[in-house]
């Protein structure tokens, strides 16, 4: 199988790795029926939890002024104004001229097909997630025309560490520049459907494979057999506003269980969801926002965590949300940070982390290489050096800002970008980090275990001390 060169250092180099630059050294600070009985239960827990729900919204109102209050870059005068989160997700630097297929291609779930592939490295696709791409070799390129004169869809499969993944995500164009345009020939497509890989078939200079549309299993509420037909008068349309109302009847509807009504909450899709976004508060109050649908929610998390590739396919293959929304619930509640990937050392905070975008803290991008770069944003970093080059404009992911090549200070590997306003004063926030996912690994802060496993040496002994006296 041929795969194509990919191109990484940068938004608009065509050097891979580290180039012979001078290196500066930089340490910048940057701004989730029965009965009447079922009734009486029913107002007796409401009872015991109405005195409390007063101090729960006090509490909800607080936390909201407190975020509000510490928000950085709160403009200080009328000249100072936010960046425009909805341009990166409009690729702009892909061109203007840019021409729109209308419509919407489902497939039929479960149904075996032919599907045209484009195998890229370290790429893995969600459902719901954009991909830009440009720079394709003539074979990609006449496959992709066929597409777009045909139901607009093709597979995408990750490639990594010379093994071909057997779960893809089916991508539809929804944008597209002719090939004789000023740009070349580049597309937008955005992932729709799961689909198992059975058969590839080797084509001339084309790869395509016999596959099979994989269902997305919605499971039935966890007191769909326990429900209480009283209490109907009671439950009406939950929403952000009533979730204690909901809680009340359920822990009723537990009663006529084997078991308790938080046993069943760890199974029900929207209270999963209503956890993971108020771990995402610090994320939405930022300007992004997470789907509430809990199906989208799962895959819109999946795509914005800063995960390994492994991490990702293997949340590709849950066949549920609340697998995936399980998953993602138990990882966000670890205190963790960023590490590079190839030597262990320290990168950035998890609490560094914040939202350029529309579409959250982590995007994809392509480079005028062609490269695919999952991106996350971040206020500061450490460990990380800028190349001696001066700030460039071409082919920026953030329109305003030029970027600055970065590598790790201690192994030199490519990290990603620095953005800096580009001769606008006023813009906020004035720099800020891209850091390509590829070259980070997410690392749980609370474990002296985590360290040992990167690297014995990364452990002070005073540290070490510290840590083993508490």
């Amino acid at each position: 199988m041929n795969i194509d060169d990919e191109i990484e250092a940068s938004p608009e180099s065509n050097v891979a790795g580290p180039r012979d630059l001078g290196l500066v050294a930089v340490h910048r600070g940057v701004d989730p029926s029965t009965g009447n009985q079922d009734v009486e239960e029913y107002h007796a827990i409401e009872d015991e939890e109405e005195q409390n729900e007063s101090q729960i919204d006090n509490d909800v109102n607080s936390n909201e002024n407190i975020e509000t209050s510490s928000a950085p870059d709160s403009p200080e005068s009328s000249t100072i104004h936010e960046f425009d989160m909805t341009l990166p997700s409009s690729h702009s630097y892909l061109g203007s001229n840019l021409q729109e297929l209308r419509g919407r291609t489902l497939l039929d779930e479960g149904i075996y097909m032919n599907l045209p592939l484009l195998i890229r490295e370290s790429v893995v696709l969600f459902p719901g997630q954009i991909l830009p791409l440009a720079k394709f070799g003539r074979s990609v390129v006449e496959m992709l025309l066929k597409c777009i004169s045909d139901n607009r869809t093709f597979g995408v499969l990750c490639y990594r560490d010379d093994k071909l993944q057997t779960i893809g995500t089916t991508a539809e164009i929804y944008q597209y520049n002719e090939e004789n345009s000023p740009e070349g020939f580049c597309i937008k497509a955005i992932g729709r459907q799961k689909f198992e890989v059975l058969r590839i078939i080797h084509g001339f200079q084309k790869v395509s494979a016999n596959v099979k549309i994989l269902p997305e299993i919605v499971l039935p509420s966890p007191f769909a057999d326990y429900r209480s037909f009283s209490l109907d008068f009671q439950r009406g349309q939950f929403d952000k506003i009533n979730n204690h109302k909901k809680e009340k009847i359920e822990k009723v509807e537990a009663l006529l269980t084997h078991w308790p009504s938080w046993v069943y909450k760890q199974f029900d899709p929207q209270s999963l969801a209503s956890h993971i976004k108020h771990h995402l508060t610090h994320i939405e109050t930022r300007g992004s926002h997470a789907p509430d649908d809990p199906i989208e929610l799962s895959y819109w998390v999946a795509q914005n965590l800063p995960l390994t590739d492994d991490e990702r396919v293997l949340l590709l293959k849950f066949d549920c949300a609340i697998s995936r929304l399980q998953w993602e619930l138990k990882y966000l509640t670890k205190d963790r940070y960023l590490a590079c990937s190839n030597c262990g050392i320290q990168i950035g905070k998890q609490s560094d982390v914040f939202p350029m975008s529309k579409e959250g803290p982590q995007n994809t991008f392509c480079n005028s290489g062609g490269f695919v770069h999952d991106t996350i944003t971040l206020y500061d970093v450490s460990n990380i050096i800028l190349s001696g080059e001066q700030p460039s404009t071409e082919y920026s992911w953030f329109p305003g800002y030029a970027w600055t090549i970065a590598y790790c200070e201690r192994c030199n590997d490519h990290k990603g970008w620095c953005f800096e306003a580009h001769n606008d004063k006023s813009l906020r926030p004035q720099s800020f980090w891209g850091l390509t996912r590829r070259g980070l690994k997410s690392i749980k802060g609370d474990l002296i275990e985590d360290l040992y496993e990167l690297d014995p040496g990364l452990v002070v002994p005073s540290l070490l001390d510290t840590l083993l006296r508490h």
